[in-house]
Protein backbone atom coordinates (compact mmCIF):
# COMPACT_ATOMS: atom_id res chain seq x y z
CA UNK A 1 0.00 0.00 0.00
CA UNK A 2 1.24 3.55 -0.80
CA UNK A 3 1.73 5.69 1.82
CA UNK A 4 -0.02 9.33 1.39
CA UNK A 5 3.52 11.01 0.55
CA UNK A 6 5.01 8.54 -1.64
CA UNK A 7 3.92 10.34 -5.35
CA UNK A 8 5.78 13.94 -3.66
CA UNK A 9 8.87 11.87 -3.04
CA UNK A 10 9.18 10.25 -6.29
CA UNK A 11 8.14 13.81 -8.03
CA UNK A 12 10.85 15.51 -5.86
CA UNK A 13 13.30 12.35 -6.83
CA UNK A 14 12.30 13.28 -10.36
CA UNK A 15 13.32 16.65 -10.67
CA UNK A 16 16.19 16.33 -8.67
CA UNK A 17 17.19 13.92 -11.33
CA UNK A 18 15.77 15.87 -14.12
CA UNK A 19 17.79 18.83 -12.64
CA UNK A 20 21.26 17.02 -12.42
CA UNK A 21 21.33 15.49 -15.65
CA UNK A 22 22.83 18.41 -17.25
CA UNK A 23 25.69 18.73 -15.01
CA UNK A 24 26.59 15.23 -14.98
CA UNK A 25 26.41 15.36 -19.37
CA UNK A 26 28.38 18.23 -18.91
CA UNK A 27 31.20 16.43 -16.42
CA UNK A 28 31.26 13.62 -18.72
CA UNK A 29 31.88 15.79 -22.20
CA UNK A 30 34.43 17.92 -20.15
CA UNK A 31 36.71 14.60 -19.58
CA UNK A 32 36.15 13.29 -23.23
CA UNK A 33 37.14 16.61 -24.43
CA UNK A 34 40.58 16.63 -26.02
CA UNK A 35 43.48 17.95 -23.86
CA UNK A 36 44.35 22.14 -25.09
CA UNK A 37 48.48 22.66 -25.13
CA UNK A 38 49.37 25.88 -26.07
CA UNK A 39 53.66 26.07 -26.70
CA UNK A 40 56.27 28.24 -27.38
CA UNK A 41 59.94 28.46 -27.95
CA UNK A 42 62.73 30.74 -26.04
CA UNK A 43 61.99 32.89 -23.09
CA UNK A 44 64.35 35.45 -22.14
CA UNK A 45 62.23 38.21 -20.49
CA UNK A 46 65.31 40.16 -19.70
CA UNK A 47 68.80 40.00 -18.30
CA UNK A 48 70.84 42.26 -15.82
CA UNK A 49 71.54 45.94 -16.82
CA UNK A 50 68.85 45.34 -20.14
CA UNK A 51 65.52 45.22 -18.48
CA UNK A 52 62.80 46.57 -19.96
CA UNK A 53 61.61 50.20 -19.22
CA UNK A 54 58.02 48.49 -17.40
CA UNK A 55 59.71 45.55 -15.54
CA UNK A 56 57.95 43.07 -18.30
CA UNK A 57 54.72 43.47 -17.09
CA UNK A 58 53.63 44.11 -20.58
CA UNK A 59 55.85 41.32 -21.93
CA UNK A 60 52.64 39.01 -22.76
CA UNK A 61 50.34 41.15 -22.92
CA UNK A 62 48.84 40.40 -26.59
CA UNK A 63 49.48 36.49 -25.91
CA UNK A 64 47.65 36.01 -23.05
CA UNK A 65 44.31 35.68 -24.34
CA UNK A 66 45.67 32.66 -26.61
CA UNK A 67 46.81 31.35 -23.29
CA UNK A 68 44.35 31.39 -20.73
CA UNK A 69 41.79 28.37 -22.26
CA UNK A 70 44.48 26.03 -22.27
CA UNK A 71 45.00 22.98 -19.78
CA UNK A 72 48.52 22.90 -20.55
CA UNK A 73 51.14 25.70 -21.30
CA UNK A 74 54.52 25.46 -22.46
CA UNK A 75 57.63 27.46 -23.32
CA UNK A 76 61.83 26.93 -23.17
CA UNK A 77 63.26 29.27 -20.01
CA UNK A 78 66.47 30.49 -21.34
CA UNK A 79 68.29 32.41 -18.46
CA UNK A 80 67.87 31.67 -14.96
CA UNK A 81 65.40 33.81 -12.31
CA UNK A 82 68.12 34.69 -9.99
CA UNK A 83 70.29 37.30 -8.13
CA UNK A 84 72.05 35.22 -6.29
CA UNK A 85 75.37 32.70 -7.81
CA UNK A 86 78.29 34.27 -9.93
CA UNK A 87 78.67 33.63 -13.95
CA UNK A 88 79.07 29.82 -14.82
CA UNK A 89 81.16 31.10 -18.09
CA UNK A 90 82.70 33.78 -19.85
CA UNK A 91 80.59 36.11 -22.64
CA UNK A 92 82.34 36.34 -26.07
CA UNK A 93 80.13 38.50 -28.27
CA UNK A 94 78.63 36.17 -31.45
CA UNK A 95 79.45 32.84 -29.71
CA UNK A 96 78.24 33.56 -25.91
CA UNK A 97 76.08 34.89 -23.78
CA UNK A 98 75.62 35.20 -19.75
CA UNK A 99 71.97 35.98 -18.78
CA UNK A 100 70.57 36.50 -15.51
CA UNK A 101 66.68 37.80 -15.22
CA UNK A 102 65.38 38.99 -11.89
CA UNK A 103 63.34 35.97 -10.00
CA UNK A 104 60.37 38.89 -9.48
CA UNK A 105 59.78 38.06 -13.26
CA UNK A 106 58.89 34.42 -12.49
CA UNK A 107 55.17 35.97 -11.42
CA UNK A 108 54.85 37.38 -15.19
CA UNK A 109 54.94 33.80 -16.87
CA UNK A 110 52.34 32.47 -14.16
CA UNK A 111 49.91 35.75 -14.86
CA UNK A 112 50.36 35.05 -18.37
CA UNK A 113 49.16 31.03 -17.92
CA UNK A 114 52.51 29.44 -18.36
CA UNK A 115 51.89 25.75 -16.29
CA UNK A 116 55.23 24.26 -17.10
CA UNK A 117 59.27 25.51 -18.73
CA UNK A 118 61.76 23.78 -19.56
CA UNK A 119 65.25 24.57 -18.08
CA UNK A 120 67.22 22.38 -20.16
CA UNK A 121 68.75 24.82 -22.50
CA UNK A 122 72.65 26.29 -22.72
CA UNK A 123 71.57 29.54 -20.40
CA UNK A 124 70.24 27.88 -17.23
CA UNK A 125 73.19 27.46 -15.92
CA UNK A 126 74.69 30.60 -16.56
CA UNK A 127 74.67 31.42 -12.82
CA UNK A 128 75.89 28.02 -11.90
CA UNK A 129 73.86 25.90 -9.59
CA UNK A 130 72.75 28.61 -6.99
CA UNK A 131 71.53 29.90 -9.94
CA UNK A 132 69.44 27.05 -10.87
CA UNK A 133 68.57 26.14 -7.19
CA UNK A 134 67.14 29.35 -7.22
CA UNK A 135 65.16 29.30 -10.62
CA UNK A 136 63.41 26.26 -9.39
CA UNK A 137 62.35 27.70 -6.13
CA UNK A 138 60.82 30.45 -7.67
CA UNK A 139 58.82 28.14 -10.15
CA UNK A 140 57.86 25.85 -7.23
CA UNK A 141 56.61 28.60 -5.37
CA UNK A 142 54.39 29.85 -8.42
CA UNK A 143 52.75 26.80 -9.40
CA UNK A 144 54.63 26.26 -12.71
CA UNK A 145 56.50 22.76 -13.37
CA UNK A 146 59.65 22.15 -14.40
CA UNK A 147 61.66 19.98 -16.58
CA UNK A 148 65.36 19.30 -18.09
CA UNK A 149 67.54 17.63 -15.37
CA UNK A 150 69.08 14.39 -15.78
CA UNK A 151 66.79 11.38 -15.19
CA UNK A 152 63.65 14.42 -14.45
CA UNK A 153 60.01 14.04 -15.38
CA UNK A 154 58.06 16.61 -14.02
CA UNK A 155 53.79 16.08 -13.95
CA UNK A 156 51.04 18.03 -14.63
CA UNK A 157 47.37 17.03 -13.89
CA UNK A 158 44.78 18.72 -16.48
CA UNK A 159 41.18 17.98 -16.13
CA UNK A 160 41.51 14.28 -14.81
CA UNK A 161 44.64 13.15 -16.93
CA UNK A 162 47.94 13.55 -16.04
CA UNK A 163 50.33 14.89 -18.40
CA UNK A 164 54.42 14.13 -18.72
CA UNK A 165 57.46 16.27 -19.40
CA UNK A 166 60.57 15.51 -20.28
CA UNK A 167 63.21 17.90 -21.48
CA UNK A 168 66.29 17.83 -23.82
CA UNK A 169 69.75 19.43 -24.19
CA UNK A 170 73.20 18.89 -24.95
CA UNK A 171 73.96 21.09 -22.38
CA UNK A 172 75.65 20.45 -19.00
CA UNK A 173 72.93 19.42 -16.19
CA UNK A 174 70.56 18.46 -18.58
CA UNK A 175 69.41 15.22 -19.84
CA UNK A 176 71.52 14.50 -22.93
CA UNK A 177 69.66 15.49 -26.38
CA UNK A 178 72.20 13.06 -28.16
CA UNK A 179 71.55 10.13 -25.38
CA UNK A 180 68.42 8.92 -27.47
CA UNK A 181 68.27 5.03 -25.72
CA UNK A 182 68.28 7.54 -22.50
CA UNK A 183 65.57 9.68 -23.82
CA UNK A 184 63.11 6.65 -24.82
CA UNK A 185 64.10 5.23 -21.38
CA UNK A 186 62.31 7.90 -19.51
CA UNK A 187 59.29 8.29 -22.00
CA UNK A 188 58.17 4.65 -21.45
CA UNK A 189 59.38 4.86 -17.71
CA UNK A 190 56.10 7.87 -17.85
CA UNK A 191 53.74 5.75 -20.71
CA UNK A 192 53.52 3.25 -17.66
CA UNK A 193 51.17 5.59 -16.25
CA UNK A 194 47.75 4.79 -18.45
CA UNK A 195 46.31 7.84 -17.48
CA UNK A 196 49.25 9.75 -18.84
CA UNK A 197 50.01 12.16 -22.25
CA UNK A 198 53.70 12.42 -22.73
CA UNK A 199 55.37 15.28 -24.18
CA UNK A 200 59.16 15.88 -25.08
CA UNK A 201 60.24 18.97 -25.88
CA UNK A 202 64.26 19.80 -26.38
CA UNK A 203 66.45 22.41 -26.67
CA UNK A 204 68.40 21.52 -30.08
CA UNK A 205 69.60 22.18 -33.67
CA UNK A 206 71.94 24.94 -35.26
CA UNK A 207 71.49 28.30 -34.96
CA UNK A 208 70.52 30.96 -37.20
CA UNK A 209 68.47 31.31 -40.15
CA UNK A 210 70.63 29.57 -42.26
CA UNK A 211 69.78 26.75 -40.84
CA UNK A 212 65.77 26.75 -40.88
CA UNK A 213 65.37 24.00 -42.82
CA UNK A 214 65.75 20.31 -41.34
CA UNK A 215 68.85 18.22 -41.79
CA UNK A 216 69.03 14.64 -42.14
CA UNK A 217 71.28 13.50 -39.49
CA UNK A 218 73.04 15.01 -36.62
CA UNK A 219 73.51 18.83 -36.13
CA UNK A 220 77.09 20.77 -34.42
CA UNK A 221 77.08 23.90 -33.85
CA UNK A 222 80.36 25.78 -32.67
CA UNK A 223 81.49 22.29 -31.95
CA UNK A 224 78.96 21.03 -29.93
CA UNK A 225 76.78 18.08 -31.14
CA UNK A 226 73.15 19.44 -31.33
CA UNK A 227 71.27 15.88 -32.00
CA UNK A 228 69.45 14.13 -34.45
CA UNK A 229 66.63 15.87 -34.15
CA UNK A 230 64.20 13.93 -36.47
CA UNK A 231 65.57 10.45 -35.24
CA UNK A 232 65.01 11.35 -31.35
CA UNK A 233 61.84 12.78 -32.41
CA UNK A 234 60.32 9.56 -34.16
CA UNK A 235 62.29 7.46 -31.68
CA UNK A 236 60.25 8.69 -28.47
CA UNK A 237 57.04 8.90 -29.88
CA UNK A 238 58.12 5.04 -30.95
CA UNK A 239 58.65 4.89 -27.36
CA UNK A 240 54.85 6.26 -26.43
CA UNK A 241 55.68 10.10 -26.68
CA UNK A 242 52.38 12.09 -27.51
CA UNK A 243 54.04 15.69 -28.65
CA UNK A 244 57.40 16.72 -29.34
CA UNK A 245 57.93 20.73 -29.00
CA UNK A 246 61.92 22.05 -30.39
CA UNK A 247 63.61 25.03 -30.05
CA UNK A 248 67.00 26.10 -29.68
CA UNK A 249 67.91 27.74 -33.64
CA UNK A 250 66.34 31.11 -32.64
CA UNK A 251 64.00 30.43 -35.90
CA UNK A 252 61.17 28.48 -36.89
CA UNK A 253 61.36 25.18 -38.67
CA UNK A 254 58.68 22.91 -39.83
CA UNK A 255 56.70 20.53 -38.14
CA UNK A 256 55.76 16.72 -38.61
CA UNK A 257 52.91 14.35 -37.71
CA UNK A 258 54.49 10.90 -37.17
CA UNK A 259 52.22 8.20 -36.29
CA UNK A 260 49.18 10.72 -35.73
CA UNK A 261 51.18 12.84 -33.08
CA UNK A 262 52.74 15.99 -33.97
CA UNK A 263 56.22 17.13 -33.82
CA UNK A 264 57.31 20.68 -33.64
CA UNK A 265 61.19 20.96 -34.60
CA UNK A 266 61.61 24.36 -33.81
CA UNK A 267 59.34 27.41 -32.01
CA UNK A 268 61.83 29.64 -32.00
CA UNK A 269 62.18 32.26 -29.80
CA UNK A 270 59.17 34.02 -28.33
CA UNK A 271 59.56 36.47 -25.79
CA UNK A 272 63.20 37.94 -25.77
CA UNK A 273 63.07 41.64 -24.37
CA UNK A 274 66.42 42.59 -25.33
CA UNK A 275 70.22 41.23 -26.43
CA UNK A 276 68.83 38.60 -28.29
CA UNK A 277 68.80 39.71 -32.72
CA UNK A 278 64.98 39.67 -33.60
CA UNK A 279 65.50 41.23 -36.93
CA UNK A 280 63.97 38.88 -40.04
CA UNK A 281 63.39 35.39 -39.05
CA UNK A 282 64.66 35.37 -36.06
CA UNK A 283 61.74 37.74 -35.08
CA UNK A 284 59.20 35.27 -35.94
CA UNK A 285 57.40 34.18 -32.58
CA UNK A 286 54.82 31.30 -33.37
CA UNK A 287 52.20 30.28 -30.67
CA UNK A 288 51.37 26.69 -31.18
CA UNK A 289 47.99 25.48 -30.21
CA UNK A 290 47.19 22.02 -29.96
CA UNK A 291 44.38 19.82 -28.92
CA UNK A 292 44.90 16.24 -28.64
CA UNK A 293 42.33 13.31 -27.70
CA UNK A 294 42.95 11.43 -24.24
CA UNK A 295 44.59 8.73 -26.56
CA UNK A 296 47.18 11.07 -27.33
CA UNK A 297 46.06 11.19 -30.96
CA UNK A 298 46.19 14.79 -32.88
CA UNK A 299 42.82 15.96 -32.86
CA UNK A 300 43.57 19.75 -34.35
CA UNK A 301 46.22 22.44 -34.11
CA UNK A 302 47.42 25.92 -35.16
CA UNK A 303 50.14 28.35 -35.00
CA UNK A 304 49.60 31.54 -33.95
CA UNK A 305 51.68 34.44 -35.72
CA UNK A 306 53.33 36.95 -33.22
CA UNK A 307 56.71 39.14 -34.05
CA UNK A 308 59.19 40.10 -31.78
CA UNK A 309 60.22 43.52 -30.87
CA UNK A 310 62.20 44.84 -28.33
CA UNK A 311 61.67 45.31 -24.91
CA UNK A 312 58.13 44.88 -25.79
CA UNK A 313 57.27 41.25 -25.86
CA UNK A 314 55.94 39.05 -28.40
CA UNK A 315 52.99 41.23 -30.56
CA UNK A 316 50.30 40.17 -32.80
CA UNK A 317 51.41 39.70 -36.76
CA UNK A 318 48.49 40.47 -38.75
CA UNK A 319 51.02 39.15 -41.72
CA UNK A 320 50.71 35.96 -40.12
CA UNK A 321 53.93 35.15 -41.26
CA UNK A 322 55.17 32.75 -38.91
CA UNK A 323 52.45 30.70 -39.58
CA UNK A 324 53.55 30.62 -43.54
CA UNK A 325 57.10 30.20 -42.79
CA UNK A 326 56.82 27.00 -41.04
CA UNK A 327 53.92 25.78 -43.21
CA UNK A 328 56.32 26.39 -46.43
CA UNK A 329 59.43 24.45 -44.25
CA UNK A 330 56.46 21.28 -43.04
CA UNK A 331 56.00 20.82 -46.76
CA UNK A 332 55.68 16.64 -47.60
CA UNK A 333 55.23 16.02 -43.50
CA UNK A 334 51.96 17.24 -42.76
CA UNK A 335 48.71 15.29 -43.59
CA UNK A 336 45.81 17.06 -42.11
Amino acid sequence: MMTPGAPTAKRSLFLCLLLCLPVFLSACAAQRAPLRFAAVGDIMMGTEGSLPSDGGKGMFREAKPFLQDRDVVLGNLEGPLTDRGAPAKVAVEGRSYVFRTPPDYGRHLKDAGFTVVSLANNHANDYGPEGRAQTRSVLDGLGIRHTGAPGQIAWQDARGRRVAFIGLAPNIGCQNINDIPGATALVRQAAKDPDALVVVTFHGGAEGAAHMKLPNGPENYLGEKRGNLRKLAHAVIDAGADLVIGHGPHVPRGLEIYKNRLIAYSLGNFATAAGINVQGATGLAPLLLADLALSGDLVSFRIVSFRQLHNQGPKKDAANEAEKVMRNLSRGTLIE
